[in-house]
């Protein structure tokens, strides 16, 4: 079962066929040294056929097998930590020795960033390298990691004859730290690009984009409205269409944010910039359309409820605006 991607690798459930590689990379010093085991966990296959299989359906809070996709070789492990009840999740992830220094560290931390942070409540994500792993100090820091503090961890008594005590750094990367380090806002002005970016964002949202006829009039009309981008890590994830009707109101056209990044606070900031530009144009409101909850449709259910939590208002429905199958809710905030 696939859990996420990143630009060359995937993570995926680990199953029993797994057992060998995991019995390389917990038994091998050189990975498990930092962690307090310098010469590994001296674990049998047998012990990890046995983890594996106790495995439950979620994908949280166990190992996770980490494939290089150009390859399809195993090259290691995550996890993905569920947040206490601090909303602090501590991940975990390690590589085969001959996988050091490609960069993996990195794309792995980031793609466990964008998980996290967008399937589950947490504000925070801990990661707590040894004193001498260089590598992975930096690779916390290089995801926006603020040290904490620093601790020792020691070991169960019983295990001591083969185990070291843990000198570690804890880092936190907070989500708001990340998505402002990793994030961008930017206004096109180019009509093809628009058309281009509206496309490429609705197509991906069939739940709420279904129909053809409008998406052929959104990503035509687009082109003539002043359209923000959001992009995270320079690939665009999502967009707002303003049009303006009169002086003092403008109208959200039409908004899209594609699905892997939804519940990450990138509407909230892409929609805070919008603002923040009409206010400066002295508009007085900002207005929009959208499915009322005479329908059912539990996608717009979550669309009225990210309008009312921005501080829109619902000020009337308009049941055949659209079409009788189509009941239309009419929003309003003030700037």
């Amino acid at each position: 079962m696939m859990i996420f991607q990143t630009k060359r690798l995937s993570v995926r459930k680990a199953v029993t066929s797994d057992v060998e590689m995991y019995l390389t990379l917990w038994n091998s010093s050189e990975v498990m040294r930092d962690v307090g085991f310098p010469k590994g966990l001296q674990i049998t296959s047998e012990r990890i056929c046995k983890q594996i299989e106790n495995h439950n359906e979620t994908e949280f809070d166990q190992t996770l097998v980490v494939i290089e996709k150009e390859s399809e070789k195993k090259i290691g492990e995550c996890k993905i930590g569920l947040p206490n009840e601090k909303g602090i999740s501590c991940p975990d992830f390690k590589f085969l020795p001959e996988y050091w220094g490609n960069g993996f560290g990195n794309e792995i931390i980031s793609g466990l960033c964008k998980y996290t942070f967008s399937k589950t409540r947490a504000q925070i994500i801990e990661t707590s390298p040894n004193v001498n792993n260089v590598a992975s100090q930096k690779m916390g820091k290089t995801a926006g990691g603020r040290e904490i503090r620093r601790f020792v961890y020691h070991l169960p008594t019983e295990m001591q004859h083969y185990t070291k005590d843990l000198h570690g750094i804890i880092y936190h990367i907070c989500k708001k730290d990340w998505l402002e380090q990793n994030m961008r806002i930017k206004k096109i002005t180019k009509r093809k690009e628009k058309s281009r970016i509206c496309k490429q964002i609705i197509e991906a949202l069939p739940n709420w984009f279904g129909l053809e006829s409008a998406n052929i009039e959104y990503i035509e009309n687009s082109a003539d409205t002043e359209f923000y981008v959001a992009y995270m890590f320079e690939k665009e994830v999502g967009f707002f269409s303003i049009t303006s009707h009169f002086p003092q109101t403008s109208e959200i056209y039409v908004c899209g944010i594609l699905p892997d990044f939804h519940r990450l606070g990138i509407g909230r900031k892409l929609l805070r910039a919008v603002e923040d530009n009409l206010q400066k144009k002295k508009k007085k409101f900002l207005t929009v359309k959208t499915l009322s909850s005479s329908h059912p449709d539990k996608g717009y259910s979550k669309t009225r409820e990210f309008y009312k939590a921005c501080g829109f208002h619902p000020v009337e429905e308009f049941k055949e605006l659209w079409s009788i199958e189509h009941p239309c809710l009419f929003l309003v905030k003030a700037l």
